[in-house]
């Protein structure tokens, strides 16, 4: 992480302006509602807060936020109202390595034949705004296993009612990356136009089956009639979120957002590679490589809670060191003071308040972004008349040095600071 300006010359705040990308996967609705705006006509899909190069978040003057500091991680607001790609993004070794090798190659960076964007990882963690639906990490695979017996007996084609009956029987042997090979082949038969993935899903819409995965699947493939993507789903891990959940998706996790708002955060990388589900680039053989074919629960982050008469301030800490997210719901006309020793990006979700330090003030509405340099001015949140919820972007500290920072702040007894 590079900060390019000297900190005594740095204000305490900058407001952020995110450009919005307008994916297909994307909701004309939640975004606008979180921001109070009016619903688009096209989707919505992110808003970014970040460095990374090919989309900046600019500043009031229009400069890119990355002309003051080079930022370990991105944060994003999510509105899916369509399945996103099922996906895998790579180890840091993985991405260097591609990255390379397409460079070499002369692919340019925005190339949509282009697999390798950066050369970083991309672990991500998201917590649900709304009630959020999403895939993750590959399920027990004799509850697969059952699911494929199931369609095998349904469907009528008795070639593909064979092909589905072995599946089965792999998946009953714990062989997903078989299988999973099988689905994603782009020259099987479950790609081809009018092929057995819509042959299934048609026989599955006429069936009595109270499945929750297959039905999921199927609403799926409504959307990708054609893409056996929906068929990959039911390998996965079907996960429903409250608002306020969290899921983390380590390096090599297969996985696919589904429906929903939400704050997500990760390494500053666009590296995706796309197995189905989307009109995008499809890398299998490149996917092949990164996926961890083991099964695992779903991937939920259990945060950890503090509360206050004033506020409740909850710590998202995911086992990585590129980043952290906190979340700050403070009750209304209440005041909190912020000495930033790091870095941040500030974005507020609910409710509404003023940032204030000693040169500015910053009115924060749902969608706001503010960034704080983290060079120890105070800056004070003060909630309006509803209360304000502000989630806290940041690179953990992790050497020994920085605990005893925190440690000797903490017994000096500055109560009315918090040091985030």
């Amino acid at each position: 992480m590079t900060n390019r300006v000297p900190s005594g010359q740095q204000p305490a705040l900058y407001r952020l302006t995110a450009p919005v990308k307008d994916y297909a996967w994307g909701s004309t609705t939640l975004l606008a509602d979180l921001t109070n705006t009016n619903h688009s006509s096209t989707p919505q899909a992110e808003l970014w807060f970040g460095t990374h190069p090919t989309t900046q978040t600019t500043l009031p003057d229009g400069r890119a936020l990355a002309d003051l500091i080079d930022l370990p991680y991105l944060v994003k607001l999510l509105a899916a109202e369509q399945p996103l790609s099922i996906q895998a993004h790579p180890t840091i070794v993985q991405a260097e390595a591609g990255f390379a090798a397409e460079n070499a190659a002369g692919l340019a960076i925005d190339d949509p034949q282009r697999t390798y964007r950066d050369p970083n990882h991309k672990p991500e963690m998201l917590v649900a705004l709304t009630d959020f639906t999403a895939l993750a990490g590959f399920r027990d695979p004799t509850a697969s296993a059952k699911t494929f017996g199931t369609l095998a007996q349904l469907v009528e084609l008795p070639e593909l009612g064979v092909v589905l009956a072995n599946m089965a029987t792999q998946l009953a042997e714990g062989k997903i990356k078989e299988v999973f090979g099988q689905l994603v082949d782009t020259e099987s038969p479950f790609w081809q136009p009018d092929g057995w993935t819509k042959t299934i899903f048609h026989t599955v819409e006429h069936a009595n089956i109270d499945d929750d995965t297959l039905a999921n699947a199927l609403a799926v493939s409504k959307i990708h009639p054609d893409d056996p993507g929906a068929l990959v789903t039911l390998l996965m891990n079907l996960i429903h979120l409250c608002p306020g959940e969290s899921i983390f998706i380590p390096d090599g996790t297969i996985h696919a957002y589904v429906s929903g708002l939400g704050v997500e955060i990760m390494a500053t990388s666009d590296n995706v590679i796309r197995g189905g589900l989307t009109i995008k680039h499809i890398d299998v053989k490149e996917l092949d490589k990164v996926v961890r074919y083991q099964p695992d629960p779903p991937p939920l982050l259990d945060p950890r809670v503090d509360h206050s008469a004033t506020m409740t301030v909850t710590h998202f800490e995911p086992p990585v060191d590129d980043f952290a997210l906190t979340r700050y719901d403070l009750g209304a006309d209440q005041r909190m003071s912020v000495v930033p020793d790091r870095p941040r990006i500030a974005i507020c979700t609910g409710g509404t308040g003023q940032l204030v330090s000693q040169d500015d003030t910053a009115e924060v509405t749902p969608g706001t972004g503010i960034y704080l340099p983290g060079n120890g001015q105070s800056v004070e949140l003060t909630a309006g008349p509803t209360g304000v919820t502000m989630f806290i972007a940041f690179q953990p500290q992790t050497s020994a040095k920085d605990s005893t920072k925190r440690q000797t702040a903490v017994a000096n007894g500055k109560s009315s600071a918090t040091a985030v």
